[in-house]
């Protein structure tokens, strides 16, 4: 019973996460976590619990400032505590498993589900649009992690079991399936972060001479492809098919993320401030910050950054902003400098697993499956707000693997 029950909760949790539901993914992950909790944790797992619990109390500083309301705060707390939540609920689920390896077969099972339903909505929607980029997206979804992560595990768990089925030919076409499926979604920080996660696995980014050589190759493709989009030249929007939307968003993602923005300069025509959104709101907390001299701590839970103006926010106006789409800035709001460093040292926690010597194949794979977590926080943070965003699969991940380390060590 406690097999099935366990399973069960783990699928929950993946299909709460793909809900991109805060409360749903919060409460479901809450539920999995009592059900199977037995007090016992590792000690590896326990350095990660830490180091989020020591961000949430930073950013409960924030009760004493006049600017927190009580729903704005309880708000964040669950906005950070979701995030443990679903890692500790993952961990001692994982733990009750017989075969360890059914956990990451679970993720690969359901990314091929998501996948060949993703795929036959466009099959049937295409009967009915021509959508440009922006359209086919905003019909057929822009992303999923599940697949991205089940992908990453077809291509670096060798002995899943789902590999070791009788039906070759219908997994072949199912791993066809994922693949196609994961493309089509045209997301930019899905590609990166599975690219890294891969490198992340096998080695490849690790501070010695491979991974000197494999920085220098980056490098040098990073060059040609940038040369690339400096002399592409996009359409305009209302001629663009999905592909050459595409190479226009890539085109434009510095700008969009990381190039500061004066607010004056779109103070008449905001149609320009649109694709540099996120630029700007890293932009509006890093001055906020620093005009009320909370560089340390942060403003702290229920905070907000001011827009400058009205703007339309899940069918509501809103000026007041509570949260914002790069990561390094959301975590600089709400927690400071002490904040940044906490959370930065959850990679660093990760990705030294990356350097532990294990005569284990299997020790050897939980630690590099830990290592490609640690890069996909990273390079998420940079664009959404690594894993406090609701359909971040860092957090299972973590938990589950963890739980494969301690019952195999």
């Amino acid at each position: 019973m406690n097999q099935l029950t366990a399973k069960i909760g783990l699928a929950a949790i993946v299909l709460a996460l793909w809900a991109e539901s805060v409360e749903l993914s919060f409460i479901v992950a809450l539920g999995v976590l009592l059900l199977h909790f037995n007090g016992r944790i590792s000690r590896d797992l326990s350095q990660v619990v830490v180091l989020i619990i020591g961000m949430m109390f930073v950013g409960s500083l924030g009760i004493i400032s006049p600017e927190a309301g009580v729903y704005g705060f309880i708000k964040d707390v669950v906005y950070f505590l979701r995030p443990l939540t679903v890692m500790l609920a993952a961990y001692f689920a994982v733990s009750k498993l017989k075969s360890k390896k059914e956990f990451y077969n679970l993720i690969v099972i359901m990314g091929i589900g998501f996948a060949v339903i993703h795929l036959l909505d466009i099959g049937i929607g295409l009967l009915r649009y021509r959508p440009n980029l922006q359209k086919f997206r905003e019909l057929f979804g822009k992303l999923n992690h599940v697949e991205m992560v089940a992908l990453f595990l077809l291509a670096c768990i060798k002995d899943l079991p789902v590999k070791k089925t009788r039906y070759t030919l219908f997994f072949k076409l199912a791993v066809m399936a994922l693949i196609l499926s994961f493309v089509l979604y045209f997301s930019r920080t899905m590609i990166v972060v599975l690219f890294l996660m891969i490198l992340a696995y096998y080695g490849y980014l690790k501070l010695n001479a491979r991974g000197v050589v494999m920085g220098l190759i980056l490098m040098a493709f990073g060059a040609g492809f940038l040369f690339f989009l400096s002399q592409y030249e996009p359409e305009e929007v209302k001629n663009q098919t999905v592909l050459t939307g595409f190479l226009a968003k890539v085109k434009n993602s510095y700008t969009e993320t990381f190039q500061p923005i004066k607010f004056d300069t779109y103070l008449k025509d905001r149609r320009s401030l649109w694709p540099r959104w996120r630029a700007y709101e890293a932009s509006l907390v890093v001055d906020e910050v620093d005009r009320q001299k909370k560089w340390i701590q942060g403003k702290g839970f229920g905070s907000t950054v001011d827009a400058g103006f009205e703007l339309r926010l899940n069918g509501e106006m809103i000026q007041h902003l509570p949260t914002v789409h790069n990561g390094v800035a959301y975590v600089y709001m709400k927690t400071g400098l002490i904040g940044l460093l906490l959370y930065f040292i959850i990679f660093v926690v990760l990705y030294r697993y990356g350097y532990l010597n294990s005569k284990d194949q299997d020790q050897k794979s939980f630690n590099s499956v830990l290592v490609a977590s640690g890069f996909y926080m990273l390079a998420a943070t940079m664009v959404v707000t690594g894993i406090f965003k609701p359909y971040m699969m860092v957090g299972f991940l973590v938990g589950g693997s963890f739980a494969l380390k301690n019952e195999s060590s």
